[in-house]
């Protein structure tokens, strides 16, 4: 018994070893093969095709200056 939770525990090690080696290796290869993500490889932030950087909608509807329906408060009618 006691030699079962001993290649138990090496094995949950060196499980643990692998998985974080494959991550990393996974994370290192994906960093160095992608020059668009800003935030690893340390490039230029993403932007229009215009070359402008993309803006935030400021919350107001232009086109129709009226909020949406509220749904009912009435769970009969809710019967799917």
């Amino acid at each position: 018994m006691k030699n079962n939770i001993l290649i138990f525990a090496i094995g949950l090690l060196l499980g643990a070893v692998i998985a974080t080696g494959a991550f990393y290796v996974y994370n290192k290869s994906n960093t160095c093969n992608n020059s668009t993500n800003s935030s690893m490889s340390g490039g230029t932030p993403p932007s229009m095709p215009d070359g402008q950087p993309p803006e935030m909608p400021n919350g107001t509807n232009s086109s129709n200056s009226t909020p949406p329906e509220k749904p009912s408060d009435n769970t009969t009618q809710n019967n799917y």
